[in-house]
């Protein structure tokens, strides 16, 4: 954590601002302290990351970080929950958590898929301060940030102790783990905002969508992505599995994750992804699945850690285009634009206009 960015956070209970202590720093990163508000919030900075959760999350930071709260027993004390851990959001941080610790070299070339025709990356962030939220491992918030003045990457989970490692060395680039429901900014307080493959996994994602709204400033720009309620029988199928997989342990998940990206991407992948380069392509295309054609796109990790992603996420859900429109429409946006990425997601854009 970078001293500068003390500033731009606020009490995500109170949104007032915070006043830093520092117990340990290497060169201009603060790797722990604590940042601590009147109202009696105590935030940690634990591995170089500001830990912004609110009060019914904080406990499972003493649970993923216990040699922390070891060495400062004083300074926090026992964590006591005031509002009820959330089940839901405890288990997507320990799921999400897992996957991207696990899974954190993951590099992925999609990103420029997630933007509606004929938007750039580089129009979208070019000397902007902007925010996302859901980083994982920070694959995104490393390329956004090479085009931003300031990138801001959140996640609910541990994905952001991968994602700190991944972009400590870019001067713009700043990790914080946080709660989407309880963002520690104040709003509009960005250029842009991006959540993309995170809100069909909330417990309220439509809520959730309201609340990362409000970060964009007027003129700012908003995309997202949410599932596609296109295939029933398959969700309906894949629910069925769900109901068993997402009891099972991560270490479990992983092993029959990786079984099943094996399987797929050596008897279907890699096979359609050499018989397109022959002449049976023009004629084996009309029947080859959509998603079988997108994933010879992608490598061996892409598609294990969607396994991981469909069998271990406590929730999905699918939504139609109209769901999202309205939602752009109710937080106030215009110049929504809302397109299909193959038969998998729908992809929001959306201007935020004066109230």
């Amino acid at each position: 954590m970078k001293r500068s960015i003390v500033e731009m956070l606020v009490c995500p209970s109170c949104c007032n601002g915070l006043e830093l202590v520092v117990f340990n720093q290497a060169d201009n990163e603060i790797m722990e302290g604590v940042l601590s508000c009147l109202c009696g919030g105590r935030y940690p900075v634990i591995g170089g990351v500001p830990r912004m959760l609110p009060p019914h999350l904080m406990p499972g930071l003493t649970s993923d970080y216990p040699a922390f709260f070891a060495r400062y027993p004083e300074e926090f004390g026992p964590v006591i929950s005031l509002e009820g851990s959330s089940g839901i959001q405890r288990k997507t941080q320990d799921s999400f958590g897992y996957e991207w610790n696990w899974a954190s070299d993951f590099v992925g070339d999609s990103f420029p898929e997630w933007f509606p025709e004929g938007i750039e990356p580089e129009a979208v962030f070019s000397s902007r301060r902007g925010l996302e939220i859901g980083c994982g491992a920070g694959r995104h918030a490393e390329i956004a940030a090479h085009y931003a003045r300031e990138h801001f990457a959140t996640d609910l989970s541990r994905a952001v102790d991968p994602a700190f490692e991944r972009t400590r060395n870019l001067e713009n680039c700043h990790v914080i783990q946080a709660d989407a429901f309880h963002l520690p900014f104040k709003p509009r307080s960005f250029d842009y905002v991006f959540c993309l493959g995170v809100l069909q996994h909330m417990h309220d994602p439509a809520e959730g969508f309201r609340r990362v709204a409000q970060q964009a400033q007027e003129g700012g720009l908003l995309l997202v992505n949410v599932y596609q309620n296109s295939r029933p029988v398959m969700q309906f199928l894949l629910e069925v599995v769900r109901k068993v997989t997402t009891r099972l342990p991560n270490s479990v998940l992983k092993v029959i994750s990786l079984s099943a990206a094996f399987a797929e991407y050596g008897l279907f992948i890699v096979p359609w992804r050499m018989l397109k380069r022959t002449k049976l392509a023009g004629t084996l295309g009309r029947v080859v699945p959509q998603r079988l054609d997108e994933y010879t796109k992608h490598n061996f990790h892409t598609c294990a850690t969607d396994w991981f992603d469909r069998l271990s996420c406590p929730v999905k859900l699918h939504y139609n285009r109209e769901d999202l429109e309205s939602w752009y429409q109710q937080a106030g946006y215009r110049e929504i634009v809302v397109t299909p990425f193959w038969k998998a997601f729908w992809n929001g854009c959306g201007r935020r206009l004066s109230e």
